[in-house]
């Protein structure tokens, strides 16, 4: 490469951005329609600079896409809370004016939080949203069961959560331990074990619900029994791999 190359590809970026004189750009034309290489240059800083403007704008059109989907979000949120909000102080009223006090008002309010944990937590979630979601309703599931417990004067809230849990851990436990929060946390531990180990632990206290009701003392040991296995397996999975 001589020296009027040299020039003339120091001063390329200016004739591409078209800043350069006129006595510049005239000298550059020249050179370039007499030298190939320079024009191979040229038309790779030229492709360079629309890759880059096209990349730009992409950014810019994605950001602002998600500033809408995210504004969006925000307003059919607000506005689904103020709908739900109506419902609880219908019956907020109509309960204390009635009865004078709260008692199945809070089975109202403990039963629209789980729709709103299917209908709200999506909405608002941006990662993990089918995890965050489960966990949400799980969570108020429990909590409606406890609310209906306590209202209705009944000893049925452990038996009854223990069964949901173990029949949710039995169907959704392989798909949460997928979840990137959950991967997190359990690292490179065996899944399969954590899923034995925690459907057993689950059953063992489920039945063990079950036999505390029917006062059967002899099948609550046994029950305790299994449930301490299953957590002795868990542990013992757990410590292995941390020796790993």
């Amino acid at each position: 490469m001589n020296k009027e190359c040299e020039v003339i590809r120091d001063l390329l970026p200016l004739y591409a951005d078209d800043v350069c004189s006129e006595t510049s750009r005239e000298l550059i034309r020249e050179h370039l329609q007499e030298c190939p290489e320079c024009s191979a240059v040229l038309e790779k800083l030229r492709s360079h600079e629309i890759e880059n403007d096209l990349r730009e704008e992409k950014d810019s059109v994605l950001e602002y896409q998600a500033k809408r989907i995210k504004r969006r979000t925000t307003t059919v949120g607000s506005v689904v809370s103020g709908l739900f909000m109506v419902p609880i102080l219908i019956c907020l009223i109509v309960n204390l004016s009635t009865g004078h006090t709260l008692d199945w008002f809070y089975v109202v309010l403990a039963g629209l939080a789980v729709c709103a944990s299917l209908i709200l937590v999506p909405m608002n979630v941006q990662r993990d949203k089918l995890f965050w979601t489960f966990s949400a309703f799980t969570v108020t599931l429990l909590v409606l069961l406890a609310v209906c417990s306590f209202i209705t004067h009944g000893g049925w809230f452990y038996l009854t959560a223990s069964a949901v849990l173990f029949g949710f851990s039995l169907i959704f436990l392989p798909f949460v331990l997928k979840a990137r929060p959950v991967r997190e946390f359990i690292g490179s531990f065996s899944r399969p074990v954590i899923v034995l180990s925690v459907d057993m632990i689950l059953f063992a206290n489920m039945m063990n619900m079950i036999t505390l009701y029917s006062k059967s003392f002899l099948s609550t040991g046994f029950m305790f029994a299994l449930c301490g296995a299953g957590a002795w397996l868990l542990y013992s999975a757990i410590k292995s791999k941390r020796e790993e």
